[in-house]
């Protein structure tokens, strides 16, 4: 992602552009496991020694409350992050313990349409994102 659409995708969040919500806004962007913080920290840190891991937690969260990002816990209780907001599900690999997205606009679509169908009672369904798991062969 080049620094005029990283910037303009900060500021679109409601956040001032700084340098280091860009440099943890590209490692999320450039990554493909679906960073924790600490692994967010661990890959932006050599560059920009200045940078806390604290600030990193923070960046994160704020990036998340400005719908810029996604969270979500993995089998071992980490909280993971997600740059991709549209509709998919996950590959899990129970053996390397990676995540990587899974794309399938079928499976979406059947999804979204068996919750619409099949009404759960005092519950109200926002979105569905199914963790397939499995082993790389």
């Amino acid at each position: 992602m080049d620094f005029q659409k990283l910037k303009n995708k900060i500021n679109s969040g409601g956040l001032k552009f700084t340098h280091q919500r860009m440099v943890i806004y590209e490692a999320l962007c450039i990554s493909e496991d679906h960073p924790t913080a600490e692994m967010v920290f661990s890959r932006v840190k050599e560059a920009n020694p200045g940078l806390s891991k604290g600030t990193v937690y923070k960046t994160l969260d704020s990036f998340v409350h400005a719908n810029m990002v996604q969270k979500f816990t993995d089998d071992l209780g980490l909280m993971r992050f997600d740059p991709v907001l549209e509709s998919h599900s996950h590959l899990y690999c129970s053996k390397s313990k990676k995540i990587r997205d899974y794309k399938n606009a079928g499976l979406e679509k059947m999804l979204k349409k068996y919750f619409e169908e099949n009404q759960i009672d005092g519950f109200e369904v926002e979105e569905v994102s199914l963790v397939i798991k499995g082993k790389t062969k």
